[in-house]
């Protein structure tokens, strides 16, 4: 019996399917009896089929899907970790990089001139100053610079001020191996007046009171540069001037300094040779004087130590009486901490020549004719502290006390044939002097930077040999302290701003003190004063600056020389100009 099945797709459940199982059973059992009856001609129409199956039908029921809330979240059970120490020995293998290349950097541009300019309209007050240099070099370098000040003033109860400063400059260096060659040439012509007298009731004219001070001096140098410590480093100069003023009295000097260095080990010898020969001739006198200075010393230094040691020897032949001095060289310190607290001390001394270069240049209102003596710093013990504070910041504090014979002090000549007493003599005395002075710097990179130094004398003088001039017996315009305070600012190299800030303390004068009918001479104090000086610059440009100068801008009337007052507040406005 052939039965055609129809195939479908019919969902069912686990319990369908049995059914449907058994269901196909019984319809084959039926299909095989109903074979047998028609095989068996159908004579038996009761066919009793037996088996032990006894199918059965069971309730059917309904699963009911419920929804539940299942949480993600898992609590996990206490889990206890150890670590075992394995050393680890990483196998790392350096590979080699190739070597980077550097291209130079530029160098600035370097300019031949510069010149600057400016005026003051309060005093009548011209500037001038121009610069000419060669360019970068490796084999020479060469220039030249003048300079010009001069006023045409009249200061309010003193005579005509007006002075003219000029000065011309020429210097070359030649480079050599081993060696550096150099060569000056300066000249310099400085015109004053003696200003110093009461215009109300003594009349000058300017030719009266007109000095000039005229300068021609040629340098040279040469100096070594070995690198190798074996061979011993020399430096020798060699210069000559001559100095005339308007009384044809004039001054010629030659000197010869030389230096030579040299390493022993670590330690370092130096020895220094000085030959200084001067003639100077006046209305009424003529001064020769020969001085021969030999200066062998000693440096030796540690990781944080540092020693000097020498002695000087000189011979002075001042008018063919011939001295001898010895004086001692002696400078020690110690790095307590890493530079920041250094204690010094130290002991030396030396020959202080006075020549009429010096005097004058020092104050330009002595007389023609003057007396020369050198004066001898016998000796002089020192001891300071310095260090650096911070990177930006360095201090040095110090004290001194020297013995000097001959000091020179600057007295107003009332003793000569000159009645309006507007010029200064020098005296000479056996003095002591107690200093101290300090010293505060601060640098913030090229921005801003302040320098402050101060400095206190105590002098002490002995009695003038002359009974009747023992009232000289002080310290004559010699201030008591001074301090300066001098700063920077630099904004962005844009905008200069330049201050200083000058004290002077009270110094002795002679002066003429009117007691009942008799004039008599009387040392006096002066006052101390300040000076405060601001200057403002503009750089446009690379090639064009302008400047603004302010002098004095307290308007203080004050004395540096007695009976010579300063100029009071004035200003100058002026350019800087790169021409070439």
């Amino acid at each position: 019996m052939n039965l055609g099945i129809i195939s479908e797709k019919i969902i069912l459940s686990e319990r369908g399917k049995t059914r449907l199982k058994w269901i196909l059973i019984c319809l084959l059992a039926l299909g095989y009896a109903a074979a047998a009856f028609a095989q068996n001609n159908l004579n038996e129409l009761n066919y009793q089929a037996q088996s032990e199956f006894q199918p059965t039908v069971k309730d059917a029921f309904k699963f009911s899907d419920m929804p539940e809330i299942k949480d993600s979240v898992k609590r996990i059970s206490d889990i206890h970790y150890s670590i075992t120490d394995i050393p680890m020995t990483p196998k790392y293998s350096v590979q080699t990089i190739r070597a980077a290349n550097l291209q130079n950097e530029p160098l600035p541009k370097l300019y031949r001139s510069l010149l600057k300019l400016g005026y003051a309209p309060l005093y009548a007050m011209p500037y001038g100053e121009f610069w000419l240099g060669s360019t970068r070099s490796r084999d020479e370098n060469y220039g030249l610079h003048l300079k010009h000040l001069s006023s045409s003033a009249t200061l309010k109860d003193a005579g005509y001020s007006g002075f003219s400063d000029n000065e011309a400059n020429i210097y070359g260096k030649k480079y050599l191996k081993k060696h550096t060659l150099s060569g000056d040439f300066n000249y310099a012509r400085n015109v004053v007046h003696y200003y110093g007298y009461n215009a109300l009731s003594d009349t000058l004219t300017k030719d009266q009171t007109k000095q000039r001070y005229q300068i021609f001096e040629p340098k040279i140098r040469l100096q070594s540069h070995y690198t190798d410590s074996s061979h011993i480093n020399h430096d020798l100069n060699l210069s000559f001037y001559n100095l005339q003023n308007l009384n044809r009295e004039n001054e010629n000097n030659i000197k010869f300094d030389g230096k030579g260095t040299m390493f022993l080990n670590k330690e370092k010898l130096n020895l220094n040779f000085l030959t200084d020969y001067y003639n100077t001739k006046q209305a009424n006198d003529t001064v020769n004087d020969l001085i021969v200075s030999l200066n062998p010393s000693f440096e030796a230094q540690g990781k944080k130590w540092y020693a000097n040691i020498g002695l000087t020897a000189t011979m002075d032949n001042f008018n063919k009486d011939m001295r001898f001095y010895f004086y001692p060289q002696l400078h020690l310190q110690y790095d307590v901490y890493e530079s920041m607290l250094i204690p010094y001390a130290g002991a030396n001394g030396g020959l202080i020549k006075n020549s009429f270069r010096s005097l004058s240049t020092e104050n330009p209102f002595v007389d023609t004719t003057l007396g020369y003596a050198n004066t001898n710093n016998a000796y002089n013990i020192y001891g300071g502290l310095r260090g650096n504070i911070s990177s930006r910041m360095s201090y040095d504090a110090k004290a001194s006390y020297g013995q000097y014979n001959n000091m020179h002090f600057f007295v107003t000549d009332y003793f000569g044939a000159n009645s309006v007493y507007n010029r200064f003599k020098v005296f000479y005395y056996n003095t002591s002097l107690l200093k101290v002075s300090g010293e505060l710097k601060y640098q913030l990179r090229e921005k801003f930077n302040l320098i402050a130094k101060g400095n206190y004398y105590m002098y002490k003088t002995e009695a003038h040999e002359d009974t009747a001039l023992k009232f000289l017996n002080r310290a004559f315009q010699k201030p008591d302290f001074d301090l300066t305070l001098s700063g920077i600012y630099n904004l962005h190299s844009k905008f200069i701003v330049r201050a200083d800030f000058f004290v002077m303390g009270k110094q002795w004068a002679l002066t003429q003190v009117q007691q009942d009918t008799v004039t008599v001479l009387k040392p006096t104090q002066l006052k101390s004063w300040i000076d405060l000086n601001l200057e403002g610059e503009y750089r446009y440009s690379k090639m064009l600056s302008f400047f603004v100068r302010f002098n004095n801008i307290a308007a203080q009337r004050y004395y540096r020389w007695n009976m010579y007052p300063n100029q009071r507040f004035n200003f100058m406005i002026g350019l800087t100009f790169v021409p070439f």
